[in-house]
């Protein structure tokens, strides 16, 4: 281990988990987004590519007042699990207004194998900005989200380090459009679910440069939409906190954009 490697672990010595102290200040915008509202929503499922091996399905939630399509996107790469059981979960919320689009196992071979990469690669490098979607699935699933257009879009992973500790790895970060409002985004998460004795998980955000391949950078280009990319990280975290990090991310993009009347998480406020 490195220095900052053995640096890190002293203080997050014994700690697997994040924030349950602080659990209860995020909790009352999930909990409003799993709690049925007066008006019923309307759910309804549709088969990405069906009848071959990257079948995969999507879920449609249509909340009783208009508003913005959300669409959520897990599993782009298959050992990433935070996304994939976190849109599923998402599929069955009831939100206030709009339309959530939710794709909870976009990449099902590289699922099945457990693997980041499907067939043909990497699936988040598949959508170039000069030229069609790569590969079968690519073009299955970018039919798809020009026949939803979404005005929002968020891409959930999983990184594998701490930005400026390991190189590799951008740890817990929210990329997003310009547009997008992924400065309050970060600092919400913080605030939530990051104690102070982890200082090292801090989420930070940054703009991306929406010229390059990854699928949000796509849907930016094509729609014009506020696009996320959502990392959080397995350095020292069970699967259980980052999956509790992957659904404040989800519950609170659906706060900003309008889908959730809770205006925050720290009362609980509700419907």
């Amino acid at each position: 281990m490195t220095r900052w490697e053995v640096l890190v672990t002293d203080i997050l010595a014994g700690t697997t988990v994040v924030g349950r102290e602080n659990a209860s200040a995020g909790a009352g915008l999930v909990a409003a987004a799993r709690r049925p509202g007066g008006e019923p929503v309307r759910t309804e499922t549709e088969t990405i590519l069906p009848g071959t091996r990257h079948e995969t399905p999507l879920y449609v939630v249509d909340a009783p007042k208009a508003g913005p399509t959300v669409m959520v996107t897990g599993g782009i790469h298959g050992d990433e699990p935070n996304g994939i059981e976190v849109a599923r979960e998402a599929a069955s919320w009831y939100p206030d207004a709009g339309r959530l689009v939710v794709i909870p196992e976009a990449n099902r071979v590289a699922i099945e194998n457990g693997r980041r990469d499907g067939v043909g690669g990497d699936l988040n490098r598949q959508f170039p900005p000069d030229r069609p979607p790569e590969t079968e699935l690519a073009r299955g699933l970018w039919t798809t989200i020009e026949r939803h257009a979404p005005d929002v879009f968020l891409d959930l992973h999983r990184s594998l380090g701490i930005y400026g500790v390991h190189p590799r790895y951008v740890g817990q970060a929210i990329f997003h459009s310009p547009s997008a409002r992924g400065e309050e985004l970060a600092a919400y998460l913080n605030e939530v679910a990051i104690p102070w004795y982890m200082p090292f998980h801090r989420f930070t955000a940054a703009t991306s440069m929406m010229g390059g391949p990854l699928l949000f950078h796509a849907v930016d280009r094509e729609f014009g939409a506020d696009a996320y990319l959502f990392e959080t990280t397995a350095f020292l975290l069970d699967q259980e906190a980052k999956n509790e990090l992957t659904r404040h991310a989800v519950a609170k993009v659906l706060s900003l954009h309008g889908l959730l009347e809770a205006a925050d998480g720290r009362g609980g406020v509700g419907r």
